[in-house]
């Protein structure tokens, strides 16, 4: 395992550091990672906790560049680490953002969602899934090209994974800790965060498994955010990630 996390930390410092995000440190201890991220050359400790990412306040960054930087790098950790089956088709990530509303003489709130989707393991009947999820919301000012944080009173990131059966019916499993609740073909998660402008969950090793097979896999990703400065009104947004079994000739 030792040789597995030095392996995939030396490839990730190779490749994201062209993406402005080099990861240069990894450790766990009583079920607490911390991963170490440089961006832009200052130090970011990232903690995950069950699955939780926290992000530390990052004074004199882009908040939004730090954000987008942490969905990178756990993107690429699953697809570096556990690698991506053939077999499939349709994106890995999406990113979706948009403007929420504008705050006088300060600037445009944006609110975003990012999902991202891994196969980890792909047989004709089983297929496990991992990936990464997160909601994130800042401010940009009028006459500034970087972003600072912009806090919700309440942010909660909601992912749903549906697995679609070629036919009968799926059966879920969850691998325990992480929080995931399981129906018959889709299991979900939801977390609520206040005072904060990021929420991010990192999952792997869901396994579904039908008899004639899965052919279809669905992570819906919704970012719920309440501002009390903007008349107590939620906005949401979504980001979709759908992988399709290609078809054999």
């Amino acid at each position: 395992m030792r040789q597995k996390v030095v392996w995939f930390t030396t490839l990730l410092l190779v490749v994201a550091v062209f993406q402005g995000v080099s990861a240069t440190g990894y450790s766990k201890q009583l079920g607490v990672s911390t991963y170490t991220l440089y961006v832009h050359d200052q130090k970011i400790p990232i903690i995950a906790k069950n699955g939780v990412i926290q992000i530390p306040n990052t004074p004199g960054l882009d908040r939004k560049e730090v954000f987008m930087a942490v969905n990178r790098y756990f993107s690429l950790r699953h697809r570096q680490l556990l690698g991506a089956s053939s077999h499939w088709i349709g994106s890995s990530s999406d990113y979706e953002q948009r403007e929420a509303f504008s705050v006088p003489h300060q600037g445009d709130v944006y609110i975003s969602a990012y999902a991202s989707l891994n196969i980890e393991k792909d047989q004709f009947s089983v297929v496990a899934v991992g990936g990464y999820s997160s909601a994130a919301c800042w401010i940009q000012p009028y006459d500034y090209w970087w972003s600072q944080d912009y806090r919700a009173e309440n942010l909660t990131l909601g992912v749903e994974l549906r697995f679609v059966a070629i036919r009968g019916s799926v059966h879920i499993s969850i691998p325990p800790g992480i929080d995931f609740q399981g129906t018959s073909d889709e299991t979900k998660y939801s977390i609520t965060l206040h005072n904060t402008d990021y929420a991010g969950v990192d999952f792997d090793n869901i396994e579904a498994t039908a008899l004639f097979g899965i052919w279809r896999v669905e992570d819906h990703t919704i970012g719920t955010f309440y501002f009390s400065k903007a008349r107590g009104t939620e906005y949401i947004q979504g980001a979709n990630v759908i992988k399709v079994r290609r078809e054999s000739h």
